[in-house]
């Protein structure tokens, strides 16, 4: 897709929608990725760049693609969510995390945020928490 021009950047602006993100999908569930991506689609102004279906993979996919934002699933093989997190405190260039699971407990999530994590949802919450909060992303 590349960079946005001045006009469509203008254009984004006058119609509320924010800066482009670059979203990268880890999870190892071929049908969640796949429900992630088509929801994700639908929202201005997300771009999904790439995906993974474990650690080692979302690292690769992390370096070679870039990405604004990681959606990332707590359980996945190779290390997980957390050998994740920990590779990214090494990183320069590292994005906004979300984790997204389907284990919310507070010890995770606690977990988690010492180890660089901004945000942690529940996947069997309503789908418009993940939208609305990269809508909110894009505005910063």
């Amino acid at each position: 897709m590349g960079t946005p021009t001045e006009v469509e950047m203008a254009e984004r602006a006058e119609n509320g929608i924010g800066r482009q993100l670059r979203v990268v999908i880890a999870d190892d569930s071929v049908v969640i990725r796949d429900r992630l991506k088509a929801l994700l689609s639908e929202v201005e102004p997300v771009e999904v760049v790439g995906e993974a279906r474990d650690a080692p993979e979302t690292i690769a996919a992390l370096e070679r693609d870039g990405a604004d934002v990681l959606l990332l699933d707590l359980f996945m093989p190779g290390g997980g969510g957390i050998r994740v997190l920990e590779r990214l405190r090494s990183m320069d260039d590292r994005p906004v995390v979300i984790i997204h699971t389907n284990f919310p407990e507070p010890e995770y999530m606690k977990a988690c945020r010492r180890l660089g994590a901004e945000h942690f949802l529940d996947k069997s919450d309503d789908p418009a928490a993940l939208t609305n909060l990269l809508r909110t992303l894009s505005e910063r």
